[in-house]
């Protein structure tokens, strides 16, 4: 039992940093997705809408929505198409991006505005080793950052370890 249970532990706090960073993953395709479908601005930011939080507070939820005034709330007939309800407490998502903004928005081109950069997930305990970040580029394309020298610990766009 006692060399079980840290292992089932770990096994854990990486199932719950999967999930966490594929539903980001999932709200950022998302939002490219609204925009293409409606080749309208959508917007995707931290909170639970009608107006968009500010600077990382992601982990009090995100919002999908059509924004078609770019005024990142949702007004009457935007349509909202997503929502990622709070994280447990202690975890969090920073939003890091040229041109320093503190939501995505990707045009109904599927071109992000000048926004490459990256979401990043880290556990409540600040375990380097369950960090997770989605690396954006400014086409709109998303993609999993990876362990590439095998040491547990997954590499940004740069090659640097992931720090929490």
């Amino acid at each position: 039992m006692g060399t079980a249970l840290p292992a089932f532990i770990e096994l854990g706090a990486d199932h719950r940093a999967a999930a966490r960073i594929n539903a980001m993953l999932g709200a950022v395709r998302a939002t490219r997705h609204l925009a293409i479908t409606h080749n309208a601005p959508a917007t995707l930011c931290a909170g639970q809408g009608p107006a968009c939080l500010g600077t990382n507070r992601w982990h009090e939820g995100a919002i999908v929505f059509l924004d078609q005034d770019r005024d990142l709330q949702v007004d009457e007939g935007e349509l909202v198409g997503l929502r990622l309800p709070p994280l447990a407490e202690g975890e969090r998502i920073r939003w890091r991006a040229f041109r320093s903004r503190s939501h995505l928005l990707i045009h109904g081109s599927g071109l992000t505005d000048w926004q490459n950069g990256n979401f990043q997930y880290c556990p409540a305990d600040g375990d380097a080793r369950f960090a997770r970040q989605i690396i954006l580029n400014a086409q709109g394309r998303a993609r999993q950052a990876m362990d590439a020298d095998g040491d547990g610990i997954r590499e940004d766009a740069a090659g640097q370890p992931l720090e929490c």
